[in-house]
């Protein structure tokens, strides 16, 4: 369903809104016959635009374009430039009404199009339109799945509007921007664009720029699984469809909610929403949101495991997409279609389907949907049980894959191998096999690489702005003496010569050994400056140590790649040589071409391992101290699973049972996450240090009992987050509270008011600097917080940090 989810978060605007409002009745300054000639042809294609009828909507365009060329390149409209100006007018409204008309079935055609308008705009000075061009040509490479051309015209079409302050221009612009970030996996960027774009749209009271922000919006909640918050701005945007009586909009909304809920799991809500709006789209001449209704129906019957319901629904849908310009959606819907035939063992109509789809692959060169349709295609062979023809098929869907597809990939040389051993030929099904775990390996990688990333990033801590503010305080107590001792000094009064002979010594006297005190102080903060930078940087590289610990072996993931394809290409070196020493040039061609395709790999996932190395190196750089939203629970969950697995690589045999809590209703909170998710790793791996030490404290089983040293006892270590709301009556602000407790051995009474003292520690020499807790309890006070603890010895202790949102 990727096509419909695209179309409904991209084209929820119909064609390019604010290219619209040319004058349809222009007095033209030469000949009027010529130009109303052109208005006319220009306002029925238009019309003919929005009723679907592309075909009459292009020859009236293009009609109109070539009487506007022919008056531009007369020498009477030349020697008159403002006739000359409104010819050129006229030309790139044809131009538009023709990128419009062909945007779906040649989107190049379409782009270069707009490129030709927007020559002409640039002549003639409109910047509104020079905008709106741009962002017609950003939403081309949109489509056609180039977000980073399609963001660089969206931009420049963005500037363009805040100068000349269009402030409707600028409310659709920010969300075709924000659209941009969203499709790059830029969430957060996404969603400022949008919440300007809503801001904008509700100070120009504009419904519709507001619906398309609201919407916005919710597919990008729906995009990171919160549903409730997708929901809610959804509902916000039906509200004003209802106020509007806009039914068609309505069945937008539907859709859009039926969408949500199918994404959540609600597939009965997601049914009942999806037909509804199809009730509205059937009385309606709009073929392609038809498509779609019966198309997201079909989905949730697949899902719901109800074939011939799904294969009714995605064959009337496909009624409906022959007359609509968005033939690309039609990929998915044959794909769908075919795999739902191939489930119910109609291998005939799956065949048919998945070579519609193919057909409309090569047409728009997506070599992705094309590698698709030839794997299918393939399954199809399998099924029937042609595994030489499966064979060809597998060998065009891995040419036709793309180098990112990793996935897809994965799944092309497991049949590849499945349908090699079913042909006899056991060298390269085990050839393709280890092709096959070569890219498992390379799917956790991909899966793990960002995540490794910005763990590393959130680990990064200084202290320079404590250590400055300490050194700051104490500089400041040493001016704050030197100026009283200068107003005693000034409040002198002179008794005579000898009094003032005598202060004169005495002022001298002090002020020598005030210089020498002050240079003792100022070496005493150098040496303190330089020593807790040292011990900083020593806390922090442990850390780095334990961190290391847990992901060095995601390392190992790229290695293994490199490794598996460096024995494949020994071997096929080997029978290289054998074919080429009997003169079978063709097979060793083919041979050499294996080869190199190996060592493409080997080279790919050598990088991967380097970018990995070089993501945990940025541990060691600064913070650039600035609080950012921050999934706190996502924080809480990764520092858990590393530092568990820093102590599995340490010491294989330790094993603990880990419990989480988080609370889903606490959304994103504003902290330093580098700083935050120092004290949470801080805090989990002493709590694993403690059940460590318990488990090895533990007596020895009885004998008799099962061989098992601690089987009375079991290691355990719990996470949670709590939003905390004060009463109405206190009306206090909100925050969150972060637990992390273990069931060790606690912290004895003895050392319990020292615990957050710099430089103490209980544990051995060499094993802890002692400054752990005490940076944390620094770093919770810097974010107005609090941290508490909660122990009881041969128990377990529990600690709290309470955070203000």
């Amino acid at each position: 369903m990727k096509t419909v989810l695209y179309i409904a978060s991209l084209f929820i605007i119909a064609g390019f809104p604010f290219l619209q409002g040319y004058p349809q009745n222009s007095r033209s300054m030469g000949n009027s016959d010529d130009t109303t000639r052109i208005n006319k042809l220009n306002s029925v294609a238009g019309k003919f635009l929005k009723q679907s009828q592309y075909d009459s909507c292009l020859m009236l365009a293009s009609q109109a374009l070539a009487i506007a060329e022919s008056l531009i390149s007369s020498r009477t409209v030349i020697n008159n430039p403002a006739y000359l100006k409104e010819c050129k007018y006229h030309k790139i409204k044809s131009l538009i009404i023709i990128a419009e008309c062909v945007s779906f079935s040649d989107p190049v055609k379409a782009r270069d199009t707009l490129q030709t308008a927007l020559k002409l705009v640039k002549e003639t000075g409109n910047r509104n339109q020079e905008a709106a061009i741009y962002a017609g040509i950003g939403e081309i490479y949109s489509m056609l799945a180039h977000d980073q051309p399609g963001l660089v015209n969206n931009l420049r079409s963005l500037a363009i509007l805040r100068e000349t302050g269009n402030k409707k221009g600028l409310a659709w612009q920010l969300t075709n921007v924000g659209l941009n970030h969203r499709n790059m996996g830029n969430y957060g960027d996404a969603m400022e664009y949008f919440m300007e774009s809503l801001k904008v749209s509700r100070e120009i009271s504009d419904s519709l720029t507001m619906i398309e922000a609201l919407l916005a919006i919710g597919f990008t909640y729906a995009y990171v699984e919160k549903w409730n918050d997708a929901l809610h701005y959804q509902k916000q945007a039906m509200k004003i469809y209802q106020q509007l009586k806009d039914s068609l909009g309505i069945a937008r909304i539907y859709n859009d909610m039926g969408f949500t809920n199918m994404k959540a799991g609600n597939l009965d809500i997601a049914l009942k929403q999806h037909q509804a709006a199809l009730s509205i789209r059937l009385k309606s001449p709009e073929y392609y949101y038809t498509f779609a209704s019966y198309l997201y129906i079909g989905n949730i019957y697949e899902k719901l495991n109800r074939l011939p319901e799904a294969i009714a629904n995605y064959e009337a849908g496909l009624r409906y997409i022959k007359f609509s310009k968005y033939f690309v959606s039609g990929i998915d819907a044959h794909l769908n279609l075919g795999i739902v035939y191939l489930k119910s063992s109609d291998y005939q109509k799956a065949m048919k389907a998945f070579n519609s789809a193919l057909e409309l692959s090569l047409k728009i060169k997506d070599g992705t949907s094309e590698a698709q349709a030839y794997l299918y295609i393939a399954k199809v062979c399998l099924a029937q049980g042609e595994p030489l023809r499966a064979l060809s098929w597998l060998r065009k869907a891995e040419k036709a894959a793309p180098e990112s597809a990793i996935v897809f990939l994965g799944d092309t040389y497991q049949s590849i191998a499945e349908t090699y051993f079913k042909l006899g030929d056991y060298k390269n099904a085990y050839i393709n096999l280890k092709k096959y775990d070569g890219v498992k390996d390379s799917i956790i990688v991909a899966e793990n690489l960002e995540k490794i990333t910005t763990l590393s990033n959130r680990l990064e801590f200084e202290n320079k702005q404590a250590l400055e503010s300490k050194n700051h305080e104490k500089i400041l107590a040493i001016n704050q003496a030197q100026i009283k001792r200068e107003k005693i000094t000034r409040n002198f009064s002179l008794f005579g010569m000898f009094v003032a002979f005598v202060l004169a010594v005495i002022v001298f006297v002090r002020f020598i050994e005030k210089k020498r005190l002050n240079s003792r102080l100022n070496e005493t903060l150098s040496d303190l400056k330089s020593t807790q930078a040292q011990l900083i940087q020593s806390e922090k590289m442990a850390s780095l140590g334990e961190l290391t610990a847990g992901i060095a072996h995601e390392i190992q993931n790229p290695l293994n790649f490199v490794t598996n394809f460096s024995e494949v290409s020994q071997e096929l070196v080997k029978e290289m040589n054998d074919e080429l020493a009997i003169g079978n040039w063709q097979l060793a061609k083919e041979i050499s071409e294996d080869i190199e395709q190996n060592l493409g790999k080997i080279n790919h996932h050598g990088r991967r391992a380097d970018a990995i190395v070089k993501g945990m190196l940025q541990h060691s750089r600064s913070s650039n101290g600035v609080k950012e939203p921050t999934d706190i629970n996502a924080l809480c969950d990764e520092y858990l699973r590393l530092a568990y697995h820093g102590l599995r690589a340490k010491d294989k045999s330790f094993n603990a049972s880990m419990k989480t809590d988080f609370d889903e209703t606490i959304g994103k909170i504003e902290i330093i996450p580098q700083d935050i998710g120092r004290v949470i790793l801080n805090l989990i791996t002493n709590a694993f240090y403690a059940v460590v030490e318990k488990r090895e404290q533990a007596p020895p089983p009885f004998k008799g009992e099962i061989e098992s040293r601690h089987i009375q006892y079991e290691p355990t270590v719990a996470v949670s987050t709590k939003l905390v709301i004060s009463p109405p009556t206190v009306g206090g602000p909100r925050g969150v509270q972060i637990t992390v407790s273990d069931n060790g051995n606690g912290i004895p009474p003895k050392v319990l008011d020292k615990i957050f003292q710099p430089f103490f520690t209980t544990k051995p020499t060499g094993e802890g600097t002692g400054l752990g807790l005490s940076l944390s309890y620094d770093i919770v006070k810097a974010h107005g917080g609090e941290i508490k603890v909660k122990t009881k010895e041969n128990e377990g202790t529990e600690f709290t940090i309470a955070l203000p949102m």
